[in-house]
């Protein structure tokens, strides 16, 4: 048994980075139906309730119960999606999780500050980048696809204003918890720590990596109308992973991205921010120009974070 298991490692950790890819992608779609039904097991013990009231109560966006059965679900999606397959694949690929997925080093301070000043600083050109995606119209012969993707944006919609509309202490830390960090951590584990790492064995290039890996995980968000701004938030983390050697940056930068939008969606109900706070450089706010500043500020930090890094690695060597 002990022999077979170790052949069965041996070859999978020579095989190619396509037939990884693809051990991968079944990781993935075994763990995910498997905490699928852990979360309806889960359910029907915590909530009392049977499989039909519990897809009736998931789509109930008004009712309490089914607010807090979304929330549930998506916990468990969290783990069962993001968090438990990039350390599988990592622990059967090289056996040393920390080491594949790269989250061993802790970065130095000033990356620290330099990512979250990537992340507020390119907010003038996400929304222009997401005021350009929403006008997106595809041509008459596929408007089917055009109704699909404006009914998966409506609900998407509803379901992180269900998330949101909170006006507590509890539920805002909640938020963070569930729609900050499990994300961070998830979507960096498996899109820039497996993904991006396995993309750049098969293709020898570390920015297609990056950006076929950042089009993936804007595309599995399922809200296509967002597909370009958070298709640059994948690549800049991508290359925060890339130029550090560290997932702890983009987890960082991931977590004040949303945790940022989550606060300011809580101060929104409470009345202390005004709406307009996400049409900061769009033509609807007149200020466009600032989109220019964004990219001229996230070029020289980009560019600082790179010798940042090139530095220390001269020096180590």
């Amino acid at each position: 048994m002990q022999k077979t298991k170790r052949m069965f490692l041996k070859s999978l950790r020579e095989s190619s980075a396509a037939t990884q890819i693809a051990f991968t992608a079944v990781v993935i779609l075994v763990c995910g139906l498997s905490f699928i039904i852990i979360g309806f097991i889960a359910g029907w013990l915590i909530f009392g309730l049977g499989l039909q009231q519990m897809q009736v109560a998931l789509t109930d966006f008004t009712s309490p119960q089914g607010v807090t059965l979304l929330k549930f679900f998506q916990v468990v999606q969290s783990i069962g999606l993001f968090i438990v397959p990039p350390f599988i694949v990592a622990f059967l690929l090289d056996g040393k999780p920390s080491v594949f997925l790269r989250y061993k080093q802790f970065p130095v301070l000033k990356s620290i500050i330099l990512v979250i000043a990537i992340v507020y600083l390119s907010e003038p050109l996400i929304n222009w980048l997401n005021e350009i995606n929403s006008k997106l119209v595809l041509p008459q012969g596929l408007s089917a696809l055009q109704k699909w993707m404006e009914q998966s944006e409506e609900q998407a919609g509803k379901v992180t204003d269900a998330f949101l509309k909170t006006s507590s202490v509890s539920g805002l830390l909640f938020n963070l918890f569930m729609i900050g960090l499990l994300p961070a951590l998830g979507e960096e584990l498996l899109f820039r720590g497996v993904v991006q790492q396995l993309l750049k064995k098969w293709s020898g290039n570390a920015h297609t990596a990056i950006w076929i890996s950042a089009a993936i995980f804007s595309a599995l968000h399922l809200q296509f109308f967002g597909f370009l701004p958070r298709l640059l938030l994948g690549a800049m983390f991508g290359y925060m992973l890339e130029w550090s050697g560290t997932l702890w940056l983009p987890v960082i930068a991931h977590f004040v991205n949303n945790g940022t939008a989550v606060v300011a969606y809580f101060l929104l109900n409470k009345g202390m921010v005004s709406k307009d706070i996400d049409k900061v450089g769009t033509s609807s706010d007149g200020s466009s120009y600032l989109v220019l500043l964004s990219i001229v500020f996230l070029i020289l930090l980009f560019r600082s974070l790179y010798f940042q890094y090139k530095r220390a690695e001269a020096g180590n060597n």
